[in-house]
């Protein structure tokens, strides 16, 4: 099964909201998967979750319910802060660890003091994990529901062995140019070239599970 089968699948399963005209796209974090697919360790501190965007390819869906998905774009991202950030949380209750699921709650503007740049900003609520024992996993820490400055932003060029500061819970692309593409593609949808205040849906899935 191809790894866009596999997602449709479990967002199906998930009851997830799938885009399927022509011209919408689809925002997927996979935690734990490479570029090309593959399941990884999901070692702490790396870059080593994928962001992908995926649409479909303008047969009319009914016609083709999963058949005319297409993966768009992936990059090497991560779903999680690295070590800094846990060692050094900005929240007392401990650093975020987004919780898995869906979330209709980013819109575009401008991320970031030192190193200003177009990202996605969260404007609508996320549930994130409280990683208040700093073990960098999410099973048994607290869920808290907020608006916490969840954007969608680059990693500023960092080694993918190595997080650092690129992340104290936000949804990250490892570099500036494949974040600059993903920009490009999700500013392309349709619905936010109508409204440029469109607030894009984004899914975050645990690898493993595909």
């Amino acid at each position: 099964m191809k790894l866009i089968e596999k997602i449709l699948s479990y967002m199906e399963s998930e009851n997830y909201e799938i885009f399927r005209l022509p011209g919408e796209k689809n925002i997927v974090y996979v935690e734990g998967m490479d570029k090309n697919g593959t399941i990884n360790s999901d070692k702490s501190n790396h870059f080593n979750d994928l962001r992908l965007v995926f649409a479909f390819d303008g047969v009319p869906p009914r016609k083709l319910r999963n058949g005319n998905a297409v993966i768009e774009g992936a990059w090497e991202g991560t779903t999680e802060p690295g070590y800094y950030y846990t060692d050094n949380p900005m929240n007392p209750k401990g650093a975020a660890r987004i919780a898995f699921g869906q979330y209709q709650s980013w819109q575009i503007g401008i991320h970031g003091y030192s190193d200003p740049h177009e990202a996605l900003i969260q404007v609508g609520l996320v549930r994130v994990h409280r990683d208040y024992n700093r073990d960098m996993i999410r099973t048994g820490d607290a869920i808290d529901e907020g608006y916490f400055g969840i954007n969608q932003h680059w990693g500023h060029d960092h080694p993918i062995d190595d997080i650092h500061t690129a992340s104290a819970g936000c949804l990250v692309g490892r570099t500036r140019v494949g974040h600059r593409a993903f920009m490009q593609l999700i500013k392309s949808d349709r619905r936010c070239v109508a409204d440029p205040n469109f607030v894009f849906t984004t899914t975050i899935i645990p690898g493993n599970k595909l």
